[in-house]
């Protein structure tokens, strides 16, 4: 969390701005200093996609946000419930004026009461007798993102928002793009690191094409091959399930070493990067 917006009324709102120390990726991206590529802005080994949020985006399945910057102001918040929140919170101590007519607002794609007095189920609390609904799949959070910004009459295009996307709801042309860096960055890395030749190397690409990511593909509709993780954590966790499914499997025990000798390059690349 980029601010702490107080609720308590005797205590005055600590400033956006006196919180906003440190230049982050929202800002890089305002200012047009960050690497972008198809809409993909790169921070470091990780990368993000620019959501516009002047037309409905209707593929947002298993994507998460990153961070959003309205009026100068950013926020960071890697859940779509707690983003709500946080944008809730800091346009209504932009536009105090909205604050009376706010238990009317709704949204035309949904008959569920967005914003109310008392707590429910699945609501969470923004103050004594505001509660927001934040039981929304990813892509009718982001419609809730948008919808709040039109009443609260922001103005949509100048609004900067980073999303992840997960690389199995990536588009075509960007995991392509990805996956040949990466395997022409790891094909270099075997070469050097390992001191193998191209002919193993490229051999190792190929299998590692055929055998693992068929396995990883088994596992996960989000991650769906080894050239395209960004996040070392999760990739380590995809790699002890592989592991496991392989040592649980029927090929031969030299394979089985030959499979997991595999995964240790990639898990070693990927920690090297």
């Amino acid at each position: 969390m980029l601010y702490k917006f107080e609720t308590n009324e005797d205590v005055e709102t600590t400033t956006f701005e006196e919180e906003m120390q440190e230049q982050l990726l929202i800002e890089a991206l305002s200012q047009q200093k960050a690497e972008v590529f198809e809409n993909v802005v790169f921070e470091g080994n990780k990368r993000y996609y620019i959501e516009d949020l002047t037309k409905r985006d209707y593929i947002l399945e298993n994507t998460t946000p990153y961070q959003i910057r309205i009026e100068g102001v950013c926020i960071e918040e890697k859940s779509w419930g707690s983003l709500i929140c946080k944008i809730l919170e800091l346009l209504l101590s932009k536009k105090t004026d909205k604050l009376s007519d706010i238990y009317n607002f709704r949204c035309q794609w949904s008959k569920a009461t967005m914003i109310t007095k008392e707590q429910k189920t699945n609501h969470k609390k923004i103050k004594q007798g505001l509660y927001v609904n934040c039981n929304h799949t990813a892509l009718h959070a982001c419609w809730f993102i948008q919808d709040l910004l039109d009443y609260f009459d922001i103005d949509k295009p100048s609004v900067y928002f980073l999303i992840h996307r997960p690389s199995g709801a990536e588009p075509k042309e960007v995991r392509e793009y990805i996956e040949k860096r990466t395997k022409n960055k790891f094909q270099n890395y075997l070469e050097s690191k390992y001191n193998k030749n191209r002919e193993y190397s490229i051999k190792v690409i190929n299998n590692i094409d055929k055998y693992l990511n068929k396995i990883l593909k088994s596992l996960s509709k989000s991650y769906v091959n080894f050239f395209l993780f960004d996040d070392k954590n999760i990739l380590y966790n995809y790699i002890q399930k592989v592991k496991s499914i392989i040592d649980n499997s029927k090929y031969e025990s030299k394979s089985k070493i030959i499979l997991n000798k595999y995964l240790n390059y990639i898990l070693s690349f990927y920690r090297d990067k």
